[in-house]
């Protein structure tokens, strides 16, 4: 098979390790197919150029680029899989280059960049594969920020080629010198160069950002490549779980990034042609497992091919009792889980066996937030900490959404219910009790000065408060609970209470009128006998006004804030007029008295 000749560019990837003094220990691994590339074209790469550029002004920079001799290949001939009767016909070269560098301080950093044109032109996952370059790089980060680092690298070279309908785990981890977390993914694979310039200058390079492959409309690069299931890389072991349908080559990305303190700062990229082959085995150890097992228990398809016997392994490590020889795989686990199932089967002298670790619930694990308060007129939106696919919902209200928005209090519970697995769980609402009001002492008035005095008050708890009154009485962004007022008017509040829920109150503050009542008399006598002397009977309380006439309209006295003695005035009958000043208003009266001594 692929006996047509074509380019020779496999894949590679890109990396480096820093060894102090701003030098860099520079490592592209580039595979090549050393069966059907073209001769010429590999012996070209006895060197490859890695052009330098900033990182964030994409400018080539001449004098940093650099060109690299290679080793001698390694042949990429490890055989992923057990008892194969025919080998495949398949072979990939792998070069090393390395050198050693110095990349001055750069606040920027750098992209160092490997482009080199063509693929085999029998590849099914792309479009014009044969007029498609790779272009294998990486990134410097921020010099000032990450004073050093060094990229993943991967632990093992890639599958020399694959088998169509037979499982493979593929440890696809790598190792990170300085201790970084990783995360794996698929990527989007890069393309430079050209069939007519398959093998460009610094000068020629494309300058990031970089142009990604064409994937034929069957494709793209989370699922590059027929398998079923679909392949899948662990985020977090890196293992590649991959059972090919389809022979054929295709190019798939695998990513490897490093978080340094939670912040993303390199990644090492695998650009890599898979070899997808019929092969012919003597025995194949397969097994699929539930997406779900719930109560503890795990039913397992034996999917082995031409096997005699069989050998589980539950993986658990709590009884000696945990295998069978059956072809179904059977087990009640005592405790929840991540288990490692192994599965051997043997044919005379040939035995493969496949380790695959699965998750043993009791029950779905999910909650509901703990109990909670309802601001009275708010909503609240109900859901629980874990979203699963898949997945048939119920709560008690009948709505079968993943999420309930809720506006009333009492108790709500959710069902979850996946395969045979079901979880309850409860929540309960409670309307907000705490009250924030706005209360008010009647305004007083002092009759002497004129003045009112009072105060509004706020009672209750609350967490802020904002006031308001009509006419303004109160200062910009006053947030006492009281406030102390020389005028009536309307007061008004809002803001949380404690609770955090928000309130509103008002209250007019009403004004209370202390006026005695007092009769003006017709007669006084100011015989100095302590009896009726003064007119009127002293009213000191309060702000007057009194003026007196003769019997001829002839006005003898007129005082503020003073009673008339009737000094020297002969008996006889005077006319008076007085004026009482209040708060709210002025009240006048009028009359006759008469002086007798």
């Amino acid at each position: 098979m692929f006996n047509a000749k074509a380019s020779h560019i496999v894949g590679g990837e890109l990396n480096y390790d820093y060894k102090g003094n701003n030098k860099y220990r520079i490592r592209l691994q580039l595979y090549v197919d050393c069966q059907n590339g073209f001769p010429t074209a590999i012996a070209q790469d006895i060197t490859a150029r890695i052009a330098v550029f900033g990182k964030n002004n994409n400018q080539l920079i001449s004098n940093l680029s650099f060109e690299i001799k290679r080793n001698a290949p390694i042949r990429v001939s490890k055989t992923n899989y057990n008892c194969i009767e025919i080998s495949p016909n398949a072979c990939v070269d792998a070069y090393l280059y390395d050198t050693i560098i110095t990349l001055p301080k750069r606040a920027e950093g750098y992209v160092l960049s490997f482009q080199r044109c063509c693929r085999n032109n029998t590849i099914l996952n792309l479009i014009s594969p044969e007029a498609t370059g790779a272009n294998i790089w990486t990134f410097v980060n921020d010099l000032d920020t990450i004073v050093q680092n060094s990229t993943p690298v991967f632990k093992n070279l890639p599958p020399n080629f694959l088998c169509t309908n037979t499982p493979l785990i593929f440890d696809h981890s790598a190792i990170d010198a300085d201790g970084d977390s990783l995360v794996y993914e698929f990527f989007h694979p890069f393309l430079a160069a050209t069939v007519g310039n398959p093998r460009p200058t610094y000068i020629q390079y494309e300058k990031p950002p970089f142009s990604l492959v064409n994937f034929s409309s069957a494709y793209n690069f989370i699922n590059p490549i027929n398998s079923s299931p679909n392949a899948t890389i662990n985020k977090k072991t890196g293992l590649l779980t991959i059972t090919p349908t389809l022979s054929g080559q295709f190019v798939i990305g695998i990513i490897v990034k490093e978080y340094r303190n939670g912040n993303f700062i390199g990644f090492t990229q695998r650009d890599y042609q898979f070899n997808i082959q019929n092969c012919v085995f003597k025995t194949v150890s397969a097994f699929t497992t539930p997406e779900i097992n719930c109560d503890k228990q795990v039913t397992l398809n034996n999917n082995s091919q031409n096997a005699q016997r069989y050998f589980w392994d539950f993986g658990d490590s709590a009884v000696q009792t945990d295998t069978s020889s059956k072809k179904i795989g059977s087990y009640t686990y005592s405790k929840i889980g991540f288990y490692n199932i192994k599965l051997k089967v043997f044919n005379g002298n040939c035995i493969d066996s496949i380790i695959k670790t699965i998750e043993i619930y009791d029950k779905i694990p999910f909650h509901l937030p703990s109990d909670t308060l309802l601001c009275k007129g708010a909503t609240l939106l109900l859901k629980p900490d874990i979203f699963y696919t898949k997945t048939n919902y119920l709560w008690s209200t009948g709505s079968i959404d993943s999420t309930l928005i809720v506006n009333a209090a009492g108790e709500y519970w959710l069902k979850i219910q996946r395969i045979n697995c079901i979880t309850f769980d409860t929540i309960n609402v409670f309307y907000d009790s705490i009250v924030v009001e706005l209360m008010a002492d009647t305004l007083k008035c002092d009759y002497k000065t004129l003045n009112y005095s009072g105060k509004v008050y706020v009672n209750g708890n609350y967490k802020s408060i904002n006031w308001q009154s009509f006419p303004n009485q109160i200062n910009k962004d006053f947030d006492l609970d009281s406030f102390s007022v020389s005028k009536k008017g309307l007061f008004v509040i809002f803001g949380n209470n404690s609770n955090n829920c928000p309130f509103t109150d008002s209250i007019f503050n009403n004004m209370q009128t202390n006026l005695a009542e007092f009769r003006m008399p017709n007669v006084f006598t100011p015989n100095n006998d302590g009896k009726n002397d003064f007119f009127p009977f002293p009213i000191n309380e309060y702000q007057t006004e009194l003026q007196i006439f003769n019997r001829w309209g002839v006005s003898i006295f007129k005082e503020k804030n003073q009673s008339w003695t009737g000094e020297s005035m002969p008996e006889g009958v005077y006319y008076y007029f007085l004026k009482i000043l209040t708060c709210e208003n002025e009240i006048s009266t009028h009359g006759v008295v008469h002086l007798i001594r």
